[in-house]
């Protein structure tokens, strides 16, 4: 017969009961498991989930129930594994001194965005060289227009005919060659510019939701990190993958050799959906990135609010290496 008292009985039971649902999130993240809306989701709340093991096994130390303590370390070494890269991240490989600048501004301009002239002025007010705009569908690609000086961004490889899958490079470098394809039934942007001499190439994408099409979404970052690999040239990957360090398909992506930018700046933990004031909670993600790989380097990043819209855009800024 258990002589402990009732309260001390429930909140031990609460707490192993906390911690189930703790481990299963885990395991998928061991085992690479998703493949369901339901795991995408709670995926991308793997830190603020996970977090929660620590004052279960300060409590069940100082108690001495050592089982409940020892379980509770599951959850947090496997935070402290994920969260890893981020802590300790390498920084950014060091740029050439005598190295232009490129800048990239990004945004998901939300393809049913009701100010798009002021998420157009905004996006244009940053002056990038070039701009990656998804979900830049026919009135929000209107207002972008409207906005833009004659003459500006000469250079365009563009999809605008498809809602949410909408997206566009727009540059004032030229196009020397690519343009828009579809990966995985998916609009994807994949050109190289001609940058004062030196090939840089851009990648603009937007892969399924996966609380959407969760199957898709999987074989489309697959895909996307196959392309990047697939070239030596300075690349830049930009877009809303609408996954996170906490996704493992997002993380098998980076496997092929990419690197996130705000990672390497020290902005690991920052995030970037959702942004819809007093509906949705606080950001707590971040699924939009600006990935790169070979011979060029990060050197400034700045988050933008982008009126109208659900996430958070971005204005990156490279430079090559001192090997490019």
């Amino acid at each position: 017969m258990d002589d402990r008292p009732a309260r001390v009985v429930i909140v031990e039971t609460l707490a192993w009961a906390a911690l189930v649902p703790m481990i299963g999130l885990c395991l998928t993240q061991w085992f690479g498991i998703e493949g369901s809306r339901a795991i995408t989701a709670l995926q991308a709340l793997t830190p603020w989930f996970l977090v929660w093991a620590l004052p279960i096994a300060v409590v069940a130390t100082a108690t001495r129930r050592h089982p409940l303590a020892l379980t509770a370390l599951i959850p947090l070494v496997t935070l402290l594994a994920l969260s890893y890269p981020i802590v300790f991240n390498a920084g950014a490989p060091k740029a050439a001194t005598d190295s232009p600048r490129i800048t990239v501004a990004y945004a998901n301009m939300l393809y049913s965005n009701t100010t798009p002239d002021q998420a157009a002025r905004t996006i244009l007010g940053a002056d990038a060289d070039v701009m990656v705009l998804v979900e830049v569908a026919t009135t929000v690609h209107d207002a972008v227009i409207s906005a833009t000086p004659a003459g500006d961004y000469p250079y365009r490889a563009e999809r605008i005919d498809r809602g949410a899958g909408a997206i566009g490079v727009w540059s004032r470098y030229p196009i020397a060659s690519g343009g828009v394809l579809e990966v995985e039934r998916r609009p994807t942007v994949d050109v190289v510019l001609d940058v004062d001499g030196r090939e840089v190439r851009i990648l603009g994408v937007h892969p399924y939701p996966p609380t959407h099409n969760a199957g898709g979404w999987s074989a489309q970052l697959e895909a996307i990190g196959q392309r990047a690999a697939s070239s030596t040239l300075p690349t830049i990957v930009v877009g809303d993958f609408n996954g996170s360090r906490w996704h493992p398909s997002y993380r098998a992506l980076l496997a092929t050799g990419l690197r996130n930018s705000h990672e390497a700046l020290g902005q690991g933990w920052s995030a970037s959906w959702p942004m819809d004031r007093g509906v949705l909670p606080p950001p707590f993600v971040r699924i939009d990135h600006a990935l790169f790989g070979g011979d060029i380097t990060p050197v400034a990043m700045e988050d933008v609010d982008v009126p109208g819209s659900d996430h958070k855009g971005f204005v990156a800024t490279f430079a090559f290496t001192p090997a490019a």
